[in-house]
């Protein structure tokens, strides 16, 4: 075999293979479109991916705030039903200023007592995790719906942080806290209370984590004066 033959063979061995290319290429174009072939993305399926579990973080959010909307709605029928019950006075009821950091006790629209007060102190602070904490004290229209005596705080997640401590488990006595909250509580539900204070120099300034604090004979005379199911109502900045 002469090198001339030789070169026509391997130059026809090679127009074959790419005439059998050009036919798979034509062949797969006609069964999954090219275009479809090179449509994956790793940035954008990465955007999308994230895009995708940031909505179900928001979505997961909305649905535990709905939950513990509910949840404050059925605390507070709770406390209207047991006052019906009681046949407990509902004429009495308190309105906080954030404005003048005060609150009123009033009874039919007429002023009984007012005290001075501390209410959330508007910081926030933020987990290692990235969960966000405002310590604020919510303004709307609240009701009492517990009253308790020689209450106990339970120490939240956030007391530890803030103290540069570490997170007990939910169980831990060392979360169980007396006398920081007085000698008396009004529950407002959703972690919001009105109580007692030892630090009463301090009435008068924006410096709790949400509750209002108040002095001892004040917080007396709110436990003895609402009821059950009672209106507080809070407004200011």
């Amino acid at each position: 075999m002469n090198h001339s033959t030789k070169f026509y063979q391997q130059f026809l061995l090679m127009f074959f293979f790419l005439i059998l290319s050009v036919g798979l290429v034509f062949l797969a174009e006609i069964i999954l479109p090219f275009t479809e072939t090179i449509k994956y993305d790793t940035l954008a399926q990465s955007h999308k991916i994230f895009i995708e579990r940031k909505l179900a973080k928001e979505i997961q959010e909305s649905y535990s705030k709905l939950k513990q909307k509910i949840k404050f709605k059925e605390e507070e029928l709770e406390a209207l039903e047991k006052a019906v019950l009681l046949k407990n006075d509902i004429n009495f009821y308190g309105v906080v200023d954030l404005f003048n950091n005060t609150l009123i006790l009033k009874k039919q629209g007429k002023t009984v007592s007012e005290f001075k007060v501390s209410p959330g102190k508007g910081d926030t602070l933020i987990a290692p995790w990235g969960k966000l904490w405002v310590f604020e004290t919510p303004k709307g229209v609240l009701r009492v719906l517990r009253k308790i005596k020689d209450p106990v705080w339970y120490k939240p997640d956030w007391a530890f942080i803030e103290a540069k401590e570490s997170i007990p488990a939910r169980d831990s006595p060392r979360r169980l806290v007396r006398g920081i909250l007085g000698n008396y509580a009004l529950d407002l539900g959703g972690g919001i209370m009105l109580h007692g204070t030892p630090y009463e120099q301090l009435l008068g300034q924006r410096v709790s984590h949400g509750c209002v604090r108040l002095s001892k004979d004040g917080i007396k005379t709110l436990y003895d004066s609402l009821s059950l199911g009672a209106k507080i109502y809070i407004f200011g900045k």
